[in-house]
């Protein structure tokens, strides 16, 4: 008698490109090889980098260790205000904000999906080249997107006028997905007199916006200066989400440390709000993981803490400024084929560098050097010792395929 499996019909899923290629490099033997693909902070060392902050914030944790028991199903308490100081400032103070700690980023903004599911709000406009998750996210959730061109290639950077036009050619009650700071993948960013008329323009069309701010502070160097689009929303008394993320400016990749905010302009209805994500969290998670959280805790609730954090933010950001500076320079002086003044253009850790798939696959197969195949660079993989390489590398790539 043959025994039917539930698991037959199952199919494999594709690996994922980024995990794909970080499996690729550490097979790898080759003595000189070059990752600059995973979005992870890099020390000069090539180590990922561990925020003197956050050591002293572990210490002192471990010196009052508080258990391993439940916590909240908001979320520890002190860590929501904390999350709110950091992204709206002083006005993170305001009733008319309903926070959920969340499973980082991710977590934050499948929550607000899953909100805006329940208000039936399905259609979204997203612009791209964007970050691989959102439309995979949006379409499990069952719903619709429409997208613009983020990227304009002959400037290297945004392509103002498209998004503009999305505004004003989408659905009614659409929601925009708009990354507040460091554009991932491609480092271009809107400028304070575009979010000006993006926030005129949303309102005027009736949509919605939901922020993802995921690199806070290493755009500009300041926290408060990279939230500046989220806080003249929340002056101008638009309702709107906010996905926060302390994964890349704190280095808690793997503890997984989010919030996710939703902000309206009544505060009878926000309670209502909050209640609703609480109810919507306790049937995905429950609860949100702790260590994390308490670290973030730690550097916020404390003055010397937290200004050290800030001090930090502003060296890494500085580093990136340089290591993009320094690519410039060495392919100005390669002369190598093309424009690549984009590299010091762009914002954070990120330069969507314009190679194409080919030459990736060139760089990677023959030169050891790791990245996206959509030609998106993390800058901090590079340093002191490999940058030489890095950059002979793409003006030999570019050279044997230039027309």
């Amino acid at each position: 008698m043959t025994v039917e499996t539930v698991f037959a019909s199952v199919e494999a899923c594709p690996a994922d490109p980024i995990m794909d290629i970080m499996d690729k490099y550490s097979r790898d033997t080759y003595s000189n090889k070059i990752d600059v693909s995973v979005g992870v902070y890099k020390s000069e060392d090539g180590s990922v980098f561990t925020l003197p902050s956050i050591k002293e914030a572990k210490r002192r944790l471990a010196d009052n260790d508080p258990g391993h028991s439940y916590t909240n199903m908001r979320g520890i308490p002190e860590y929501i205000d904390g999350a709110k100081q950091v992204i709206f400032g002083p006005a993170g103070a305001s009733p008319l904000i309903a926070s959920l700690q969340t499973i980082s980023g991710t977590g934050a903004i499948h929550m607000g999906l899953a909100f805006l599911n329940e208000l039936q709000r399905t259609k979204y406009v997203i612009g791209v080249p964007a970050w691989d998750n959102y439309i995979p996210m949006i379409k499990h959730m069952g719903g619709e997107v429409q997208t613009y061109r983020h990227y304009d290639p002959q400037t290297g950077g945004v392509d103002f006028d498209a998004l503009l036009t999305a505004i004003k050619e989408a659905p009614t009650k659409s929601t925009f997905i708009l990354q507040a700071c460091c554009h991932n993948p491609t480092g271009a960013d809107y400028s304070r007199e575009q979010w000006k008329e993006i926030a005129c323009a949303i309102s005027k069309y009736n949509h919605f916006t939901l922020f993802d701010i995921a690199y806070q502070g290493l755009s500009s160097g300041s926290l408060d200066e990279d939230a500046w689009p989220v806080r003249y929303f929340m002056e101008k008394n638009m309702e709107f989400m906010v996905c926060q993320s302390f994964s890349k400016n704190l280095g808690l990749y793997g503890e997984r440390a989010g919030c996710l905010h939703v902000v309206g302009r009544d505060s009878e209805h926000v309670q209502n709000v909050q209640s609703q994500l609480v109810s919507l969290f306790r049937m995905e998670c429950s609860f949100a993981p702790a260590f994390g959280a308490r670290l973030v805790v730690q550097i916020t609730t404390d003055k010397q803490l937290r200004s050290q954090w800030h001090e930090e933010v502003s060296q890494m950001s500085a580093r990136i400024i340089d290591i993009r500076n320094t690519v410039l320079d060495k392919l100005v002086k390669l002369e190598t084929p093309g424009k690549w003044d984009h590299v010091v253009k762009q914002k954070g850790m990120f330069w969507y560098s314009g190679l194409s798939q080919d030459q990736v696959h060139s760089l990677i197969n023959d030169h050891h050097v790791y990245m996206t195949l959509n030609g998106r660079v993390n800058v901090t993989g590079l340093n002191s010792s490999n940058i030489d390489l890095f950059c002979r590398s793409i003006d030999t790539v570019v050279r044997a395929t230039a027309i």
